[in-house]
């Protein structure tokens, strides 16, 4: 009889946290809303292209309701294409100049290395910085002059609108112009690539684009790595920027918390210098 009792008393609990439940869902306003599509669009630097794709697939992951797109064309156009208010963020892959500051906020996500590459037969192993710039600026023309053999250096450039191109220049050229007989590739795979095929020559481009039959020399006697890079030893090191607006709307800033969230710069760690 006991026994009895004290399973229809559970009963009884067990129905009224029930209707309980019924009651708190209703003063709620019913059922749950879905959270309303997200879309975000980005451009900008060809040089952050991966790396943002793999914070965007993150991100996406942990919201399903956002969307993300992203058009790699060139720190200067992204730029542009911020202003002209057809993307949300720009991928800049260099300092903001001073003319596009306004109405603008840059946040500093990543350090890059930008190496220098040469073919995998090059018996050069590292330059300084002056012969570097004396070799992007014409006046060292064999590679004999830098230890290599007697042979035409072939000088390798980014197009215009390259914010590696403009990163290079800042830190090697000053204020010098790069070979007006330099080779002008789109993009960080197409001189990885043409470098690999071709043993005179010498570019520039991302530390991490650097295909089978390509090597990064070190410059000053440093090597690019993440290490260097994140340690500022590596003499060639330029910003990850995303820029938004002045004011972001809450579903862009959202996106760039999380970029320099723990779990955002973990990914970030994982092949470039973090920000945080």
């Amino acid at each position: 009889m006991m026994a009895g009792g004290i399973h229809w008393r559970w009963d009884r609990v067990l129905a009224g946290l029930a209707l309980l439940v019924v009651f708190l869902v209703n003063a709620c306003g019913g059922t749950v809303e879905p959270h309303r599509p997200v879309h975000l669009e980005m451009a900008g630097s060809t040089s952050m292209q991966s790396l943002m794709h793999e914070l965007a697939e993150a991100y996406t992951d942990r919201y399903d309701y956002v969307t993300i797109d992203i058009n790699a064309r060139g720190s200067k156009l992204g730029v542009e294409a911020l202003r002209d208010g057809t993307v949300d963020l720009a991928l800049v892959s260099r300092e903001l100049a001073s003319d596009e500051e306004e109405g603008l906020k840059a946040t500093l996500i990543a350090h890059d290395a930008i190496a220098i590459l040469v073919n995998d037969g090059n018996m050069v192993e590292s330059l300084t910085s002056r012969e570097l710039g004396e070799i992007f600026g014409s006046d060292i023309l064999l590679w004999s002059e830098v230890g290599g053999q007697e042979v035409d250096i072939q000088v390798l450039s980014r197009e215009d609108g390259s914010g590696t191109r403009e990163a290079f220049e800042e830190m090697v050229m000053r204020e010098r112009r790069v070979s007006l007989t330099a080779i002008v590739l789109p993009g960080d795979q197409a001189v990885g690539e043409f470098v690999a095929e071709h043993p005179l020559a010498i570019g520039y481009a991302s530390s991490l684009d650097i295909p089978l039959g390509a090597r990064a020399l070190g410059i000053d006697g440093v090597k690019p790595s993440v290490q260097t890079a994140s340690e500022a030893h590596y003499p060639l090191v330029r910003p990850f920027v995303l820029v938004s607006r002045e004011r972001p709307e809450d579903d862009v800033q959202g996106f760039v918390d999380f970029v320099l969230s723990p779990a955002g710069q973990v990914i970030v760690g994982r092949r470039y210098g973090r920000a945080r």
